[in-house]
């Protein structure tokens, strides 16, 4: 009796343990230190549990955020070759990367990259450096219509060894935006269409150094409200070459201003202009050396107040070549050619030294009443109507004249050399680039850029009177000189 009853207490202490087993998995019966070590330990296959090996499948799980339970940023790469881009992949790439990020344009076949860039964080767009900044290559290129670039406001943007180039910009200019600083360093930009090739509005600092601008357009090709710095720096442009309206001191050094010969002979090319600065303030400097404009009806004109200093300036193949409205203007070693005014002064005090004029037909230096211009050893060589019909204004000072064809430095009485064109001068452009990059070797035949010819003789006349206004605010393949031909449109 008592063995049945062993016996059966035994089967039933079995069949519960049993029971117990089948209703309960054991990692829910194990000790919470044994279920965090299984978790932690690496997967070894078979000996893992099935929801352990769920976690041991390679997945990466990411945080949502930049913090604390957020999603990890996922940075792209900076390195596009334009020959497999898609567009939008530099605005995108842009958006993901970090401010300040650097990226890297590159064309494995010489496709350029098709897209107008948004740029909405600081950042440093580069050009390979082992391929050639040429026109005739370029890196980026931007839809009909569109402009090249569009820059978000209080940002910094940087372009260095690019060509970027817009055909057809509409009403668009290629570079737009209001920034708080925009840096071109070797840096070609090819702009057709109605808006400029850079336009900068609002308080912004533009720094364009050893870069090429060739703009066929009414606009100026470079328009800017703010800081200025210019060195080694050459501007194509069709009707207004610079225009700025500085905010603080200015430095230019080394800036070539050619008109293009596209719209020769019509209104805009008769109200063109290489260099304007307007609303100059009571506390600024203007300092410029190097300067050489060739080709536009008013060669340079100043407004507003301040100091502006211009050192050998060299004006060629204008009707009235330097325009002086209220600020201090100290003018020294300058080469004029003009066919109508070499200085005119409409306000202000000027101080001229050791200046050639050649060619004029109305005045050498012209002063309006109330305009004080200050004049030491300055000689004008007279066109060939002589010295006598020459007028001055309210000009007393001593000024020696002599006739046009003494005036050997600007060219005597040599022809013309014609304008270049929109898609000529970018060809010329290049042929320089090449030029200065090809090495030259002891013994071999020199390596320079196409020399840049000087105009000479007065040309046609398109000039108002003197107290005009100098400049209206509105507004196929030919020879690839660099030479220059008279501003204006014909009598």
């Amino acid at each position: 009796m008592t063995a049945m009853r062993n016996l059966l207490n035994g089967l039933m202490a079995l069949a519960l343990i049993l029971a117990m087993d089948v209703a309960a998995p054991a990692p829910a019966m194990a000790a919470p230190d044994a279920r965090i070590d299984a978790l932690i330990r690496p997967c070894f296959g078979v000996l893992t549990t099935p929801d352990i090996a769920n976690r041991c499948k390679g997945t990466t799980h990411r945080r949502r955020g930049y913090g604390y339970g957020g999603r990890m940023p996922a940075y792209p790469s900076t390195y596009i070759d334009c020959a497999y881009a898609w567009p939008g992949q530099i605005s995108d790439t842009i958006e993901r990367s970090w401010n300040g990020a650097t990226i890297t344009l590159t064309s494995s076949n010489g496709r350029a990259c098709q897209e107008a860039v948004v740029i909405n964080r600081p950042v440093r767009i580069i050009g390979d450096p082992g391929a050639p900044v040429r026109f005739a290559q370029p890196l980026l290129v931007a839809p009909p219509g569109m402009p090249c670039l569009r820059l978000a406001p209080s940002i910094w943007v940087t372009l260095q060894d690019l060509t970027i180039g817009q055909a057809e910009g509409a009403e668009a200019p290629c570079i737009l935006g209001q920034t708080d600083e925009l840096n071109l360093y070797n840096t070609s930009v090819a702009y057709s269409g109605a808006g400029g090739a850079i336009a900068l509005a609002g308080d912004s600092k533009l720094t364009l150094i050893d870069s090429r601008i060739v703009s066929r357009s009414q606009a100026a090709a470079v328009t800017t409200r703010g800081r200025l710095k210019i060195s080694n720096v050459t501007i194509g442009a069709a009707v207004i070459g610079l225009k700025a309206t500085p905010s603080d001191d200015v430095k230019i050094d080394g800036l070539d201003l050619v008109r293009l010969d596209d719209w020769t002979g019509s209104q805009r090319s008769a109200a063109s202009a290489g260099l304007v600065l307007t609303d100059i303030g009571p506390s600024q400097l203007i300092e410029i050396s190097g300067l050489d404009i060739n080709g536009f009806s008013r060669g340079a004109y100043v407004s507003g107040s301040g100091e502006v200093n211009l050192r050998s300036p060299s004006i060629s193949g204008a009707d009235w070549a330097l325009l002086v409205e209220g600020p201090t203007t100290r003018v020294s070693k300058a080469l004029f050619s003009a066919g109508e005014v070499g200085l005119y002064a409409a306000a202000g005090t000027t101080y001229i030294s050791q200046a050639r004029i050649q060619g004029v037909m109305r005045s050498g230096i012209f002063a309006e009443r109330g305009a004080q211009v200050r004049s030491v050893d300055n000689t004008v060589f007279a066109a060939k109507e002589g010295c006598a019909a020459l007028k001055s204004g309210f000009f007393e000072g001593a000024l020696t004249c002599r006739p046009w064809f003494e005036a050997p430095e600007l060219g005597g009485g040599a022809g013309q050399s014609p304008l270049p064109t929109f898609d000529g001068f970018q060809a010329v452009l290049d042929g320089e680039m090449e030029a200065r990059a090809t090495p030259t070797f002891k013994g071999g035949p020199p390596s320079a850029p196409t020399s840049y010819n000087r105009p000479a003789g007065p040309g046609p006349v398109a000039a108002p009177l003197p107290g005009a206004r100098p400049y209206s605010t509105t507004g196929p393949q030919g020879p690839t000189s660099r030479g220059a031909s008279q501003g204006g449109s014909p009598k």
